[in-house]
């Protein structure tokens, strides 16, 4: 991979705890700015890794980057990437992509106009647990139902910062990994979505919990559900994936498993680890380890994912995660605020539904 040019917008917990840290592990990178309005993150970025800081967006762009990597507030997304692409740099992007799919669509025609490219940071595919279940799914045959999962304790509006103040914050900004993992694993876009949403008592019009299906035709179906009053342990994202044959597990949070006793006719005696998550097989009574995440997972994930995208800017192949799969989950996304507020079933792949294009995902609650 030859030198590139780096530049940091955002100086967040994605851009100055991910991105940076990872940017820095790669070789023939060159971080050679970052900009955030807050002046006590730029110091802290210059004095651990030696980047120069800037106030503004302008400032940072006049460096001449070959490639910028958007991590600021989905809100701000769409801005900040098309002035990245109109200074003549490629875009790496944090997720969720956009606002609202109008603004996605804003962004897919200014990369077009630019010829760069814009890759989403959907870096949970790039989890060895992840993707040793997509692996396993392309091997074993095609998957008739997924169930995923994502259980917290965490009440819309108790975060600091801006996701505590979104209206949308569970399925929006986390849960897109969970339908980004779906779409996936199905290798489409579902043929309609049917939603329930609740506020459990707390904020109106927030996404305390959220159960949703997916429905791909042919008897193919994906189940999400997802909970921020959860009070039992945290289960940051539960996931599996049945074939004919399989069932495929990833586990990501930590998981440590004894088995003692009987599995069928079997005896076992076995102790499984998976310090920052674990993805199984099971087929009957037979249970196999695939994969474990290693130290820091998202951090080595988004690593993995930005050497993917620099080589495809390099060697002009594809990228990891390309904008039609990012736009595809956000319409998942938006759909399902869509039936969940219409109490009905929600076919896709209409354009006729200007509220769903329209609908802004990133809405603060006190809007």
């Amino acid at each position: 991979m030859s030198m590139r040019r780096i530049a940091v917008i955002g100086l967040g917990d994605a851009g100055l705890g991910i991105h940076i840290p990872a940017l820095a592990a790669l070789r023939d990178v060159t971080v050679v700015g970052a900009c955030d309005p807050d002046p006590e993150r730029r110091l802290r970025a210059g004095e651990r890794w030696g980047i120069p800081g800037f106030e503004t967006t302008e400032e940072l762009l006049s460096t001449e980057p070959e490639v910028v990597v958007v991590a600021t507030p989905p809100a701000l997304h769409a801005g900040h990437v098309i002035a990245a692409l109109g200074s003549g740099a490629h875009v790496i992007c944090e997720k969720p992509l956009a606002g609202s799919l109008i603004e996605v669509d804003r962004i897919a025609e200014a990369a077009r106009r630019s010829g760069r490219l814009v890759v989403p940071n959907h870096e949970f595919r790039m989890m060895p647990i992840f993707e040793a279940v997509l692996a396993a799914v392309k091997e074993r045959g095609p998957v008739r139902l997924v169930d995923a999962r994502q259980l917290f304790g965490r009440a819309p509006g108790t975060e600091a910062g801006w996701r505590g103040g979104l209206l949308r914050r569970t399925l929006f900004e986390a849960g897109v990994h969970l339908v980004d993992l779906a779409l996936a694993l199905f290798g489409e876009r579902p043929a309609g979505v049917m939603a329930s949403i609740s506020s459990a008592g707390g904020r109106p019009g927030t996404d305390a919990v959220v159960v949703a299906t997916l429905d791909f035709g042919a008897d193919r179906l994906a189940h999400l559900e997802l909970s921020r009053i959860h009070p039992g342990r945290t289960r940051y994202l539960e996931l599996r994936a049945d074939t004919e044959t399989t069932s495929l597990f990833a586990s990501y949070g930590g998981r440590a498993r004894l088995v003692a006793g009987l599995e069928g006719r079997r005896s076992a005696l076995r102790l499984e680890i998976g310090a920052s998550g674990l993805a199984w097989s099971e087929e009957g009574d037979r249970r196999r380890t695939i994969a474990r995440n290693g130290r820091r997972p998202r951090r080595s994930a988004t690593g993995r994912l930005l050497a993917r995208a620099l080589a495809a800017i390099v060697e002009g192949g594809a990228p990891p995660i390309s904008l039609e799969e990012a736009r595809a989950g956000l319409e998942v996304v938006a759909a399902c605020y869509r039936s969940a507020e219409l109490g009905q079933r929600i076919a896709l792949g209409h354009e006729h539904d200007a509220h769903l294009a329209a609908l802004d995902l990133a809405a603060p609650a006190d809007r």
